[in-house]
């Protein structure tokens, strides 16, 4: 019998065939009807896979959220849908039967039409575009790291210099033991900066999955305004606005704080006369999105504004693509903004800009808001 039966026999499967995603039709008693071959190469099961009941063909993988926390079955977007909930797009990875893990994105839509009811799921294989993802940002953190790097080589400097004038001081056979002491105090507290700075430019490099927490922005800006400052020329006037009482955020505190790195050493690049850097936060309405599961209904957002030569707008929706960049040779990878995309989206938020030549540009990042999240780390796997 056909999908529908009111339409000739293999016309919209035919053309469900030929869509370019996942396709998956699950009526209200939980039975998968249809499953277009694509959906069955994508999880590496035969066709004989399509007769039988969601439950069961879903318990066949392993599903887990970008934290890497197993997504139940009553979480999923199919059931979900199922039980009558709107469901925005989710990411996943999943770990198919051969040991094989891929990222996929998932839409799931209740439907009643032609004595059928039940859901249609739109599954799209994202794994590569996630892999792209994460080589770009590591690019770009290696190059950011290299900039950071030389910035801090001053103030490196001034910890070394301060060590070695109190080790030749406090080795004067002379020094009273008082100010012998008062010099060994002063080394230990530079080696404690030193060691402060290694440990940041360490984590700032670290390459491994996401580990979410419930965390303050507020907290993870004022940690990159330390490891920025450095670059801050004397021509740059740097204002900050962080808003008090902001909801916490679900999110890799290692991650956003690439983001906000590139965005503001894009701005820095942006104003090589000098200018107004503005780095504020905020709460933000959900724009006519439906909120995440745990969320408080709105989100947070970081701002960060320059007043240097601007984008122009026909190439505003390029400056996310790998590899794209208005800079000379040998002065940029063209990573810096799409690895920035990545990890906003991985962190289910997204990611604005404002611009006009010769007028500024301020890039808008937006965080979904999590009620009821303590501020201690959780372990992932």
């Amino acid at each position: 019998m056909p999908l529908f039966g009111l339409y000739p026999p293999g016309l919209l499967e035919t053309i469900f065939e030929e869509i370019g995603v996942g396709l998956v039709i699950v009526d209200h008693d939980g039975r998968v009807v249809f499953a277009n071959q694509t959906t069955m190469e994508m999880f590496g099961v035969s066709r004989n896979g399509r007769e039988r009941q969601f439950e069961d063909w879903r318990q066949m993988f392993r599903f887990e959220d970008p934290a890497g926390v197993e997504i139940p079955l009553s979480d999923s977007a199919v059931i979900r849908a199922l039980k009558g909930e709107q469901v925005e797009s989710e990411p996943a990875r999943v770990t198919l039967q051969s040991g094989q893990t891929k990222w996929i994105r998932t839409w799931a839509y209740p439907f009643s039409a032609m004595g059928l009811d039940g859901v249609m799921a739109l599954v799209r294989d994202e794994t590569q575009e996630v892999e792209l993802h994460r080589t770009a940002a590591q690019l770009q953190r290696m190059e950011t790291l290299g900039a950071l790097a030389a910035g801090l080589t001053h103030d490196f400097n001034n910890i070394l210099n301060t060590i070695s004038t109190n080790v030749a001081l406090a080795s004067d056979p002379k020094s009273p033991r008082d100010a012998v002491q008062a010099r060994l105090d002063h080394i230990s507290e530079a080696s404690v900066k030193a060691a402060e700075l290694v440990k940041r430019l360490t984590q700032f490099n670290r390459t491994q999955e996401l580990h979410l927490r419930a965390l303050r922005v507020n907290d993870v800006v004022r940690d990159v305004l330390r490891l920025v400052n450095p670059l801050l020329r004397d021509n740059v006037n740097l204002a900050v606005h962080l808003a008090g009482d902001l909801p916490p955020i679900y999110g890799d505190s290692s991650q956003l704080e690439q983001v906000f790195v590139n965005l503001i050493v894009n701005a820095l690049d942006a104003m090589p006369d000098g200018g107004e850097l503005t780095i504020s936060t905020g709460r933000a309405p959900a724009r006519g999105k439906m909120p995440q599961p745990g969320s408080a209904g709105e989100f947070v957002h970081v701002s960060v504004s320059d007043t240097g030569v601007g984008i122009p707008a026909s190439i505003q929706t390029t400056i996310f693509e790998p590899f794209f960049t208005t800079k000379t040779e040998g002065k940029g990878t063209g990573l810096g903004l799409s690895s920035a995309y990545g990890i906003v989206r991985q962190h289910n938020g997204s990611i604005e800009v404002e611009s006009a030549p010769g007028e500024g540009t301020t890039f808008r990042v937006l965080f979904p808001s999590v009620a009821g999240q303590s501020f201690e780390s959780q372990s992932v796997a």
